[in-house]
């Protein structure tokens, strides 16, 4: 196994080389999408964000291995997952499976955003296709309302929690110093 460290290399160009066996990457979306429309295995190791969603997501499809970022340091379960990726032909199937799904979908993606496009400018102040979650106030957008309430509430029942509990502690002691 031939492992090569660059600083930058052109990934489009890089997942089409046949000699390719399998890729590491963090999982962000751009390098998620290049990796299953390549065909080509696939190391995650998300950090952040999307990443780990996108991790799984391909794992799920079982042309990657989603790799925990905490495990980088141990060099044997590392080199382990490597070998596996490399060496275990169903990753190698079912990414080439995702691809020629990607690749034969019912819809073409780019036909369908030029379709939407085309609609909106068609109909550029219908109704129907503004988002309802757009007319509310920033409070309702986040449910900070039911964040404060939920917070109030835990926090009035940890506070009558630790009354209740100092009345304990308080009758404890008191009978202590009585029996004595």
């Amino acid at each position: 196994m031939n492992v090569h460290l660059k600083k930058w290399v052109p990934q489009p160009s890089l997942l089409s080389d046949s000699r390719l066996k399998a890729f590491v990457t963090h999982g962000g979306l751009g390098s998620t999408m290049e990796v299953a429309y390549s065909g080509k295995p696939a190391l995650m190791v998300p950090v952040f964000g999307d990443q780990p969603h996108n991790a799984y997501m391909l794992a799920r499809h079982g042309g990657a291995i989603a790799y925990d970022k905490f495990h980088l340091k141990d060099g044997r379960k590392l080199t382990t997952v490597m070998k596996d990726l490399v060496s275990n032909p169903k990753y190698e199937t079912n990414a080439k499976k995702l691809q020629e799904v990607l690749f034969n979908q019912p819809i073409d993606p780019k036909l369908n955003l030029i379709n939407h496009i085309e609609f909106a400018i068609e109909f550029p102040n219908l109704r129907s296709q503004v988002p309802e979650i757009s007319k509310v106030g920033l409070i309702a957008h986040y449910y900070l309302d039911v964040i404060g309430f939920l917070g109030l509430v835990g926090f009035i029942g940890l506070y009558l929690f630790f009354l209740i509990i100092r009345r304990f502690c308080v009758r404890v002691v008191l009978r202590k110093i009585k029996n004595e």
